[in-house]
């Protein structure tokens, strides 16, 4: 088994400030909301996973520890100061964190246990109501920014509680695809092997994708990063790193009259793909009608 993709974090400096980027692209937000770890996010919902805007609201509570002593702050702050706006990690669907945490541990990463953390959510026409979630982090000092989590919603009830906010002014359906950047991607691949199992890897060398059952993750070298998306320029390979998602979406021209209203540059690479560049939301976006 091999855990889907269910929200990509994308850490920014200024969290209203890419919020209003993000309004601009088209894309639908729900209210902001915070961490016990001092992070704050705005959410964009999709039919099957979402993205998370998140920064720093409360500084005071970087140093919180969960009960393994991670600090989930402290990585986000860590991506801020490394290489600026960007995905930090990556967090996969789980039905069912104790069985899924199983899996995970029986392939070698038996490092840390599950946590809880609760928050409080904004449900409309009523008082708010506390949301419970639990996490199980898949991480590795060394390679910070590779890190991926287990994610359950334990009360999915109040999670996606306005289906409007699926609704995006850029026709966006999907996050299909994550795409990571690294130095030593053979070396690299052990790290991802150890989370989705041999099974989902496919590939060689400088280019491996991990399949699985909601989008793919790809792990390429610096060439082939270049070769796929030429906007990113001469862009260095360290720290491995996620640097480009790709967005499913229905209808690209609808897409492009959006950003074209907005003064959004994009770069249309074919009559159903378009690229958004890094310099608007921190990571290149990739927009793909299907």
């Amino acid at each position: 088994m091999s855990f889907g993709i269910d929200h990509p974090l994308l850490a920014v400096n200024d969290l209203d400030h890419a919020a209003q980027v993000a309004e601009r692209l088209g894309f639908t937000l729900a209210p902001r909301h915070r961490h016990p770890w001092g992070t704050d996010n705005r959410l964009a919902f999709f039919s099957n996973n979402f993205l998370e805007l998140i920064g720093i609201g409360r500084p005071e509570c970087l140093d919180y520890r969960d009960e393994n002593g991670f600090q989930f702050g402290r990585l986000i702050e860590a991506r801020l100061k490394s290489v600026g706006d960007g995905i930090a990690m990556v967090a996969l669907d789980s039905g069912s964190i104790q069985r899924d945490h199983a899996l995970v541990a029986a392939r070698g990463f038996d490092d840390a246990r599950p946590i809880v953390f609760r928050r409080m959510a904004h449900v409309p026409g009523r008082r708010d109501e506390e949301v419970s979630v639990a996490l199980d982090i898949l991480h590795d000092a060394e390679r910070p920014f590779l890190t991926q989590f287990l994610c359950q919603q334990l009360r999915p009830e109040l999670f996606r509680i306005d289906p409007t906010q699926e609704a995006h002014a850029n026709t966006a359906t999907s996050i299909s695809d994550v795409w990571y950047l690294s130095d030593d991607p053979a070396y690299d691949i052990a790290h991802f092997r150890r989370i989705h199992g041999e099974a989902a890897i496919r590939g060689s060398q400088g280019q491996w994708t991990i399949h699985t059952h909601k989008g793919d993750c790809h792990l390429l070298d610096r060439e082939a990063t270049m070769a796929c998306f030429p906007i990113l320029g001469d862009i260095e390979a360290e720290p491995p790193r996620a640097v480009a998602l790709t967005l499913t979406c229905r209808d690209l021209d609808a897409a492009i009259a959006r950003w074209s209203d907005a003064g959004i540059d994009y770069h249309r690479h074919s009559e159903t793909a378009a690229d958004i560049a890094p310099g608007w939301l921190g990571t290149l976006l990739r927009f793909e009608q299907r």
